[in-house]
């Protein structure tokens, strides 16, 4: 392996000839393995053998690697040539430290009552209340930040908060946020302190002094994007390329099925029947499976994506990385960052925020062509008809017909 990336002999004799010359090797087909490119493992390489001339026979550690970085480069005089750039050389010594398995071994420094109590929160969201990941890192996130903002460090300090503290401390922390994202900062402050009253760490409901929002869940409409502008951003998909076959995949998922981002995400290869043209969703956010029936457009480019595009990889996700980590699984935040540079290339990238446009452009679409409320509610995965409901008001031609006229005014006859 290490003859293929460098060609040249008297490099590969260098490199073996480094202290740390095996684990050098090992590094060349860590970073190969991966999908780097030929440069990119060069540089880091380069930068590995600098950090090896200054370790000597010492041993490899998360703590020699920052020693390097923060007190050997600023003051380096090393006259071998070396890369002395602090933005080449932490990425390098950390996928260094990922190779040799380092990196895996992840040491919790935080010790005592706030560490204990955020876990024990943890296992209730999860074992007790059943929530999903994302929103237990969400309640947890917030959870520790009121407790650092407002200084805990024992137990008894609990039993210190006041009504008033509490809703000054979540004023401050929310100001400038909008309405959507205040109830969601209230309702993970609200959980944690009745998880304090029910456990005993405080003696009173505080709860109910977390002030409410104003914000009416059908107030707005939902965007969407006319049929002309989704047709465009299906099509700035460049299928010519793997990557573009896979871009297009992930389109037709939201734009054809109305998925959202972490239901594309979860995708698995064993729950694509293209022969049947039937799509097995893991919808992560009602924690359920469900069979959904594909289009012959988005058959086609699963199929074309999976025979000619992804990459030889062990995931079973369907969608992965084409660049380095190659073939480990997209993440939503992927799937999202795929949407906006296609939305981006085409001019849409002001309109196209987030991927849930794509969401209500399928939902209003099946209105007008005549679909129930009910039928809407089974595709999109929504467990209540009310979730459904806004997109009622999306029908402005339906809604013309049974509009009354102002009063006062005469009724203009068409």
């Amino acid at each position: 392996m290490l003859e293929d990336l460098f060609v040249r002999a008297h490099d590969c004799r260098r490199i073996r000839g480094n202290p740390i010359g095996p684990t050098l090797e090992r590094y060349v087909e860590y970073l190969a393995g991966r999908g780097h490119s030929r440069n990119t493992v060069h540089h880091y390489v380069c930068a590995a053998e600098h950090f090896g001339r200054w370790l000597g026979r010492k041993p490899l550690s998360r703590a020699m690697v920052e020693r390097f970085l923060r007190r050997h480069l600023p003051v380096c005089g090393c006259r071998v040539p070396a890369v002395r750039d602090l933005h080449c050389n932490r990425p390098a010594l950390h996928q260094l430290l990922a190779a040799v398995g380092v990196a895996a071994v992840r040491v919790d420094r935080r010790r005592g009552f706030v560490c204990d109590l955020l876990r024990r929160y943890e296992e209730a969201l999860v074992m007790v209340r059943g929530l999903a990941t994302p929103t237990v890192k969400k309640r947890l996130s917030w959870a520790r930040g009121m407790l650092t903002s407002l200084r805990v460090r024992r137990a008894g300090q609990l039993r210190t908060w006041t009504p008033e503290r509490v809703a000054h401390y979540l004023v401050r922390k929310t100001r400038g946020h909008k309405a959507g994202s205040g109830q969601v900062a209230a309702s993970a402050i609200r959980s944690f302190l009745r998880y304090l009253l029910q456990e005993g760490w405080i003696r009173r409901d505080l709860a109910a002094a977390v002030p409410t929002f104003a914000h009416w869940r059908l107030a707005a409409l939902p965007e969407t994007l006319e049929e002309k502008d989704l047709t465009r951003l299906v099509h700035a998909a460049d299928t010519r390329t793997p990557l573009g076959r896979r871009d297009l995949a992930i389109l037709l998922c939201m734009s054809e099925l109305g998925l959202r981002a972490s239901d594309v995400a979860d995708l698995r290869l064993e729950g694509v029947d293209l022969r049947a043209r039937v799509l097995c969703v893991r919808r992560r956010k009602e924690r359920e499976s469900s069979s959904v029936p594909m289009t012959q457009k988005l058959t086609d480019a699963l199929a074309a994506y999976l025979r000619r595009g992804r990459p030889a990889c062990s995931t079973r996700s369907v969608f992965v990385l084409h660049r380095a980590p190659r073939g480990r699984p997209l993440t939503p935040m992927g799937i999202h960052g795929v949407v906006q540079r296609l939305a981006d290339r085409i001019g849409l990238g002001h309109r196209v925020r987030g991927t849930h446009i794509l969401r209500h452009s399928v939902a209003s679409r099946m209105l007008e062509a005549g679909a129930s409320l009910k039928q809407i509610a089974d595709l999109l995965g929504h467990q209540s008809i009310d979730t459904t409901m806004i997109y009622a008001k999306v029908d402005l031609r339906a809604l013309a017909q049974v509009a009354l006229p102002w009063p006062g005014t005469k009724e203009v006859q068409p």
